[in-house]
């Protein structure tokens, strides 16, 4: 016998030192992959290419790619999205097509925790964790205040929009 909640409980997905070493391997495949032909047919990730503000070193990385209100959206807990404030030229290589665009960091929480519940509106609840980074138990979607609880402050949007 199941019981269904009448309160959303949602976790923040935090990975764990195994998942980011298997990351960063897949990483070394995803790459060429989405730079090819075959990068067409794979809408949800995107290649987020930047300069390190400090180093001024060339990053490129994989990202999940989401679409809200007609702009590119990235959520992530990353250190590398430091690079990226105060607003940041990049380049997006997002269905096979490259393009300069303008990155946009939100880190204000209640803006952050905004965005994560528009985008549980549009993905399927169970596949969250994969999708957003946000284990949703229960069947309705957390309010704003239970997702910035979740989160804490430990992850970051980027806006992308054309330059």
């Amino acid at each position: 016998m199941r019981t269904e909640s009448r309160e959303p409980i949602v976790r923040s997905f935090e990975p764990t030192a195994g998942f980011d070493r298997m990351t960063r391997i897949g990483n070394t495949f995803v790459r060429p992959l989405l730079r090819s032909r075959f990068g067409k047919k794979i809408h949800d990730l995107a290649l987020l290419s930047f300069t390190g503000r400090k180093s001024g070193r060339r990053y490129t990385v994989p990202v999940a790619y989401h679409e809200l209100d007609g702009d590119g959206v990235i959520l992530t807990a990353s250190g590398w999205r430091a690079n990226l404030r105060g607003g940041a030229d990049v380049e997006v290589v997002h269905d096979g097509v490259s393009r300069p665009m303008r990155a946009e960091l939100i880190e204000d929480p209640h803006e952050v925790a905004r965005i994560y519940e528009a985008l549980l509106h549009e993905v399927v609840l169970s596949k969250a964790k994969l999708s957003i980074g946000l284990e949703v138990v229960g069947n309705k979607i957390p309010t704003e205040q239970q997702i910035e609880e979740a989160i804490g402050g430990r992850r970051g949007v980027v806006r992308l929009r054309p330059r």
